[in-house]
């Protein structure tokens, strides 16, 4: 059976290696994954994933079945395993990581003889070293957030401190709230996902209590109310619901803590898979993990209407058409290294390191594009909207892009090519002048000026 298993991953690597992956404005650097000799020691399938950097350095933070995996990724396209931490727990399915300073904090949420690690990381690119593993702190936890000093441990929740010492975290607070999934913290407002019930705001005052200042339920597409980001400038929240599969993600306006507003929903590029978990990227940009759809990046510079800026399906093993909002794939993802190289673990294929620079910063449309195919945009001129106009042989995913003259990059989005037959772009706000419209789909590019008045 298990000379069965290695003939069988062997051949699915290589068809991995050899794929042609559906992506768009994301691109494959290079992967890793555990091999078949390797199993019964590292396990054969993986969860979460973080990023840590160093003297230079790049590394991945990868979850396995039996402990976790530190990957070096300075150099993408060859990633290089340094060590492994074993856990007690086998065979587990979740695994979760944060850094602070020099440290690694792990946890997962698998039953058995279950234990918190604490990881020093300051003897890479040698190796690393355990630092605490026990389960007198705590023994679960399905996620950890840290937000300056303070450590938060998703479930039952407490509140540590690490100011004094990083490898012996201090309590806080005790659980006061129930069962929180997980958590994104900002200057000790608690922005806490509560499954079924929904996502709940905290203010952590006097390190002794919890002040409920704004909760988000009874929402449009609510399921269980799984994880969020808080854009930089603290008002805008993405929000994903995990089950069932296949709810769109939202962003809700938290400007007022106390009256969360649903503001968008939004999908993943087949519009089928479920949205997992979010992360922030570089540029107003939101990387968002999305199981069987692979990663994408979201524009959400206005949170009424998030863009799609691109995306990669890292689980090949699934058309899009067949996408059914199950839970393999994509299941998080890393976007801050000083590379700006993308991080993504999928529970099936390991780790894929990709480039999303033309996601995160697009190259502006020009005027001049050899070969492009003019289009009409109409009314034009115009005062206040305008439509595009393709050839009505277009049809499926199309890109497009609105420049002004100076190159600078107004709108960018995504979609679908009869989508775009009815969308009317608001020009109010735009200043006068002329702007070049690019729409592309693969090899073929579509041009238009607009001017608006």
């Amino acid at each position: 059976m298990k000379q069965l298993l290695t003939i069988i991953f062997c051949a699915m690597m290589l068809q991995a290696n050899a794929q042609e992956y559906l992506s768009n404005n994301i691109n494959l650097l290079g992967t890793w994954a555990i091999q078949p000799q390797d199993f019964n020691k590292y396990g054969d399938h993986y969860s979460s994933c973080w990023g840590y950097a160093q003297n230079g350095r790049e590394y991945a933070i990868v979850g396995c079945a039996n402990g976790t995996a530190y990957i070096d990724v300075t150099n993408p396209a060859s990633p290089v395993f340094v060590d492994f931490v074993e856990s007690n727990v086998k065979d587990a399915i979740w695994r979760e990581y944060k850094t602070y300073q020099h440290y690694a904090y792990q946890v997962s949420d698998d039953g058995g003889d279950n234990h918190f690690d604490i990881v020093d990381l300051s003897f890479l690119p040698d190796s690393v070293h355990v630092a605490y593993s026990g389960d007198d702190i705590f023994r679960r936890a399905h996620t950890v957030f840290i937000d300056g000093t303070r450590f938060y441990r998703g479930g039952n929740m407490k509140i540590y401190d690490l100011s004094k010492d990083p490898t012996k975290p201090e309590l806080l607070l005790d659980n006061t709230i129930g069962y929180v999934h997980d958590m994104y913290v900002r200057n000790d407002t608690v922005y806490a996902s509560q499954g079924d019930n929904g996502l709940f705001i905290y203010e952590f005052k006097d390190n002794n209590r919890l002040d409920l200042i704004g909760s988000f339920t009874n929402y449009p597409f609510a399921g269980y109310n799984h994880s969020s980001i808080l854009s930089p400038d603290g008002k805008t929240l993405l929000v994903t619901d995990e089950v069932p599969g296949n709810l769109p993600a939202k962003s809700v306006d938290v400007s007022d803590p106390a009256n969360p507003i649903l503001v968008d929903t939004f999908y993943s590029q087949t519009g089928k898979a479920t949205l997992h978990n979010p992360f922030h990227g570089p540029n107003n940009t939101c990387v968002m993990a999305s199981y069987l759809d692979g990663v994408q990046v979201f524009d959400y510079s206005d949170p009424t209407e998030i863009k799609l800026r691109g995306y990669f399906d890292t689980h090949w093993q699934t058309l899009p058409e067949d996408t059914d909002g199950g839970y393999d794939g994509a299941w998080s993802a890393y976007a801050m290294l000083p590379s700006k190289n993308l991080i993504v673990v999928d529970i099936t294929n390991g780790l894929y390191m990709l480039d999303a620079s033309a996601a995160y910063a697009p190259v502006a449309s020009k005027k001049d594009i050899p070969d492009a195919i003019s289009i009409q945009s109409y009314p034009n001129p115009s005062v206040s909207g305008f439509k595009i106009q393709l050839p009505v042989q277009v049809s499926g995913k199309i890109e497009v892009k609105i420049a002004d003259v100076s190159g600078k990059l107004i709108y960018q989005n995504i979609l679908e090519a009869k989508q775009l037959e009815q969308k009317e772009f608001s020009s109010n706000g735009w200043a006068k002048g002329t702007y070049y419209i690019r729409i592309t789909q693969g090899e073929k590019t579509y041009i238009a000026e607009q001017v608006i008045l």
